[in-house]
C-alpha cells in the first residue's frame, strides 16, 4: 500500500508540474504576442490560463504531501520512486533548456550568416520569445528540484537507489551531449566538404545548425565527463556495472558506425575508379566522411580510456582482475563479430555481383553492378583484415595450455560468440537451401523463373559461404573441447579418490561405476571398512567418499584417521535412522537454520522427512 501511495503521489506531481510549466510557457508566449491580438492569441491565452489554474493546486497538494512524508519518515526520503521522480524531473526540465538554447543559438547564427532564421534546422518555426520563456521557466523548475535533491543527499539516503539513479543520470547526459557534439561536427564537415560542389544554397542550415550543436554540446559533454571522471575516485563508482556498460557501449558503437562509414566511403572511391562520374564524387563521399572522422576521434579517445581502466582492473585482487579480463574479452569478441559480419556480407555481395556480370553479360545494369561490386569489395577489404587482426589474439589466448587457456576456452563470452555464429550459420543454410530447392523444383516441374540460372547460382554461392562459416566455427568449438578434455583428464589423473565401503552389498560397485561414468580417468581405490582404518598405501588420496552411517558410529581408528586426513570428505547421506542431515545451502547459517526449523516442524506435525 505504501508503494502504491508513493507511486500515485509522485506520478500526479510530475504530470501536474509539466502541465504548469507548459501553461506558464504558453502564457509567456501569449503576452509576448500581445500586440498581435486575435482569435489565435486569445485561444492561446485561455488555454495557458486553464492549464495553470488546474495544474497549480494539484501540484501543490500532492507535492506538499510527498514532502511531508519525506520529512517524517527517513525511509520515504530514500525511496527508489522518490529518486526516480527527482532525477526524472531534472531530465524533463534540463532537456528543454538545452534544446531551446540550441534553437536560439541556431537562429542567431543563421542571422549572422545572412540567412532567414526560419530556415534554421533547429527551431526554425519558433521565435526568440518562445525559446527564452521555455529556457527561463524550465531552468527555474530544475534549480528548485536540484536544491531538493541536494537536501536529500545531505540527509544521507539509505541504500543505493539514489546513487544508482545519479549514476544513470550522469551517463545518459554524457551520451546525449556527446551525440550532440558528434552530429554538430558531422554537419560542419559535410558543409565544408560540399563547398566546391554546385548547389550549396540548398545546404545553408548545415553550418549554423552544426555550429550550434558543437557550441552547446561540446562544453556540456566536457562538463559531464569531467564530473564522471571525478566520481571514479569513489570505489563504489569504479566497481559499478553501468560504468563498464557505458565505456564499452560508447567505444563499440563509435567503432561500428565509424567502420560502416569507412566501408561506404571506400565504396564511393571504388565506384569512382570503376567509372562513376566525378561530379557525383563529392556529394556521395561527404556524408560517410563527415560521419567517420568525428566518430574516429570518439573511438580513439574512449578506447584509450577503456584500455587504461582495464589495465588498472587487471592489477587489482584476483576477483577484480578476472573481471577486467572478462571485459576485455567481451569487447574483443563483439568487435570480431561485427567485422566478421561485414566481411561475410561483403564477400557475398561481391560474388553475387560477379555472377550477375558473368550470366547477364551486356544485359546487366552497369550502374547497379558498379554500386553492388564497389560495396561488396569495400566491405570485404575493410572487414576481412580487421577480423583477422581481432580474431588471431583470441585464437592464441584459447590455445595456451594451463589455467589461462582453460579460462579463455570456457569463458561465457567465447562460447556465446561461437554458438551465436553457429546459430546464424545454421539459419543461413536453412534459409538459402530452401529457396534454392524451390528454384530447382520449379525447373524440374517445367515452370522455371525467368532468371533461374542467376538466382540458383547466387543462392548456391551463399549456401557454400554459410557452410564454410559453419564448418570453421564448429571446428574451433571442437578444438576447444578437445583441449579442455585433455586438460581435465590430466587433472583427474592427479586426483586419487578413496571409497570407504561398508559391508552393504553393492555400495562400492555402484559408486565406482558412477565415478567411471561421470569422471573417466579418475583413480579410484576401494577400502572395505571391516578391515579397519586405511593404512599408508592410501595416503595419496585427495578425497574420501564414505556413507553417513560411518560418521555417526565410527570406530576409534577410523575417527582418528578421518581427523588426520587432509583431503576433502564426501559424505553420502540417506533417509532413515535417527540422524537427519541438513545440507549447507547458500546463505550460511541463517539459511541452514531455516531448513532445520522446517525439518523440526515437519517432524512435530507427523510428516514424512524421507526426501
Amino acid at each position: 500500500m505504501q508503494s502504491l501511495r508513493r507511486l500515485y503521489l509522485y506520478a500526479v506531481t510530475f504530470v501536474s508540474l509539466e502541465v504548469v510549466l507548459w501553461g506558464s510557457i504558453g502564457l509567456g508566449r501569449a503576452f509576448a504576442a500581445g500586440g498581435r491580438a486575435g482569435e489565435g492569441s486569445t485561444n492561446q491565452l485561455a488555454q495557458a490560463l486553464a492549464f495553470i489554474l488546474v495544474g497549480i493546486p494539484v501540484f501543490l497538494l500532492h507535492w506538499s504531501l510527498a514532502q511531508r512524508a519525506a520529512r517524517r519518515e527517513p525511509g520515504e526520503r530514500s525511496a527508489l520512486l522518490r529518486a526516480i521522480f527527482l532525477y526524472g524531473v531534472l531530465l524533463a526540465t534540463l532537456l528543454p533548456v538545452v534544446n531551446n538554447s540550441l534553437a536560439l543559438l541556431d537562429r542567431l547564427l543563421a542571422i549572422a550568416f545572412g540567412m532567414d532564421p526560419a530556415m534554421a534546422a533547429l527551431g526554425g518555426v519558433q521565435t526568440f520569445s518562445d525559446n527564452l520563456f521555455a529556457i527561463l521557466l524550465n531552468a527555474l523548475a530544475a534549480a528548485y528540484f536540484y536544491s531538493v535533491l541536494r537536501a536529500d543527499w545531505k540527509a544521507g539516503p539509505v541504500g543505493d537507489d539514489f546513487a544508482v539513479l545519479r549514476r544513470l543520470f550522469r551517463y545518459l547526459a554524457m551520451v546525449y551531449f556527446l551525440i550532440m557534439a558528434v552530429i554538430g561536427a558531422q554537419r560542419v564537415l559535410e558543409y565544408l566538404l560540399r563547398l566546391p560542389a554546385p548547389g550549396l544554397e540548398h545546404y545553408p542550415a548545415l553550418l549554423s545548425g552544426g555550429l550550434a550543436l558543437i557550441l552547446v554540446g561540446t562544453p556540456l559533454w566536457g562538463l559531464t565527463w569531467w564530473v564522471i571522471l571525478r566520481s571514479w575516485n569513489d570505489p563504489s563508482e569504479r566497481q559499478s556495472t553501468l560504468r563498464w556498460v557505458a565505456l564499452i557501449g560508447v567505444t563499440l558503437l563509435s567503432a561500428f558506425v565509424g567502420l560502416v562509414s569507412l566501408i561506404l566511403g571506400l565504396q564511393v572511391v571504388l565506384m569512382l575508379l570503376l567509372g562513376m562520374p566525378s561530379s557525383e564524387f563529392l556529394e556521395r563521399i561527404s556524408i560517410p566522411l563527415s560521419i567517420g572522422l568525428p566518430l574516429a576521434l570518439v573511438w580513439f579517445y574512449y578506447r584509450r580510456v577503456l584500455q587504461a581502466e582495464m589495465l588498472i582492473t587487471t592489477q587489482l585482487p584476483a576477483q577484480e582482475a578476472e573481471r577486467g579480463v572478462a571485459l576485455r574479452r567481451l569487447y574483443a569478441y563483439l568487435l570480431a563479430l561485427f567485422v566478421l559480419a561485414a566481411a561475410f556480407m561483403g564477400l557475398q555481395v561481391l560474388l553475387a555481383s560477379l555472377l550477375e556480370l558473368v550470366v547477364e553479360g551486356a544485359g546487366a545494369s552497369i550502374t547497379g553492378l558498379r554500386e553492388q561490386f564497389g560495396g561488396g569489395l569495400a566491405a570485404l577489404l575493410v572487414g576481412l583484415p580487421l577480423w583477422v587482426w581481432a580474431w588471431r589474439p583470441l585464437v592464441r589466448e584459447a590455445a595456451v595450455e594451463g589455467e589461462a587457456g582453460e579460462r579463455a576456452r570456457r569463458s561465457l563470452v567465447r562460447r556465446g560468440y561461437l554458438y551465436l555464429v553457429l546459430f546464424a550459420s545454421v539459419l543461413g543454410v536453412m534459409f538459402t537451401a530452401g529457396p534454392l530447392i524451390y528454384q530447382l523444383l520449379r525447373l524440374m516441374l517445367g515452370q522455371p523463373a525467368e532468371d533461374v540460372l542467376l538466382q540458383s547460382l547466387q543462392l548456391l554461392v551463399t549456401l557454400l559461404l554459410f557452410c564454410l562459416l559453419l564448418a570453421y566455427h564448429y571446428w574451433v568449438l571442437r578444438a576447444d573441447s578437445r583441449l579442455t578434455e585433455g586438460l581435465l583428464l590430466r587433472r583427474r589423473a592427479q586426483y586419487p579418490v578413496l571409497v570407504l565401503a561398508p559391508s552393504e552389498e553393492g555400495f562400492a560397485e555402484t559408486l565406482v561405476a558412477a565415478l567411471e561414468q561421470e569422471a573417466p580417468g579418475l583413480p579410484v581405490a576401494v577400502h572395505p571398512i571391516e578391515q579397519g582404518a586405511p593404512d599408508e598405501t592410501f595416503s595419496a588420496a585427495r578425497a574420501v567418499i564414505l556413507p553417513a552411517d560411518l560418521l555417526t558410529t565410527p570406530g576409534e581408528a577410523l575417527r582418528l584417521w578421518l581427523r588426520a586426513f587432509d583431503g576433502k570428505r564426501i559424505v553420502l547421506t540417506g533417509p532413515g535412522g535417527d540422524w537427519l542431515w541438513v545440507p549447507a545451502p547458500r546463505g550460511g547459517l541463517p539459511a541452514s537454520a531455516r531448513r532445520a526449523a522446517r525439518l523440526a516442524r515437519r517432524l512435530a506435525e507427523g510428516e514424512s522427512v524421507a526426501d
